[in-house]
């Protein structure tokens, strides 16, 4: 196991830039790619932008919620920022925005982080004269980038819920706002196989590194 961390250690440090290139960009790309989505769907431009009172919501929280473990989860779901479009002629009610909601925010991080370590190891197995081509498990890890950025999406839309919630952008693609929200408990189960998927190919790509060396994993 410590023979396979160390060829995870040494892909990084070998290719650096681009794997902190790719862990960070994948982060900014996805929520640029989120608020661009929402802008093309209703053809306006967000005309507000809020970095909200983390702390002193934190301690509103604490006051009101005697219990500590009621408290966390709405810790949690306390978003960071957020940026939208107020219609002036609803009394300016916000009819939609997207947020930065911190777990859904380490989560894309995360995913980055896996993304960018499979492109390093599979580089490395490219310079040790691996004949296998990395399109395969590209192609894989993008299926489960896919379902883990599905599921980390925290829009809200005045129609659906102000909740900021991963089926609003289904619900903004046409899909009927009550099948969205009869799907919606099953996120988590889809955010966990887009992960295996992406840590599958990371492990087939050491399965490989191990067997050019000559060892199993």
């Amino acid at each position: 196991m410590r023979f396979h961390f160390d060829f995870v250690r040494h892909a990084v440090a070998n290719h650096r830039g681009r794997w902190l290139a790719i862990s960070l960009g994948f982060v900014v790309l996805y929520y640029a790619g989120l608020l661009l989505f929402t802008m093309l769907r209703f053809g306006e431009t967000p005309n507000y932008a809020v970095f909200h009172d983390v702390l002193g919501s934190y301690r509103l929280i604490f006051a009101g919620t005697p219990a500590l473990s009621d408290a966390l989860p709405i810790l949690m779901d306390e978003p960071w920022f957020e940026a939208g479009y107020k219609n002036p002629d609803y009394y300016g009610i916000a009819t939609w925005s997207y947020m930065l909601i911190p777990p859904k925010l380490l989560l894309v991080f995360l995913t980055g982080v896996l993304v960018a370590t499979l492109v390093a190891l599979a580089a490395t197995r490219k310079e040790a004269a691996c004949p296998t081509s990395p399109l395969p498990a590209y192609a894989t890890a993008g299926m489960g980038t896919a379902l883990v950025g599905l599921t980390s999406a925290t829009l809200t839309w005045v129609v659906c819920c102000a909740t900021p919630s991963w089926v609003v952008s289904l619900a903004m693609l046409g899909m009927s706002v009550s099948l969205a929200l009869w799907i919606e408990p099953a996120g988590m189960i889809l955010t966990s196989l887009g992960l295996l998927l992406i840590v599958g190919m990371i492990a087939q790509q050491l399965r490989g590194l191990a067997g050019a060396a000559g060892q199993t994993l």
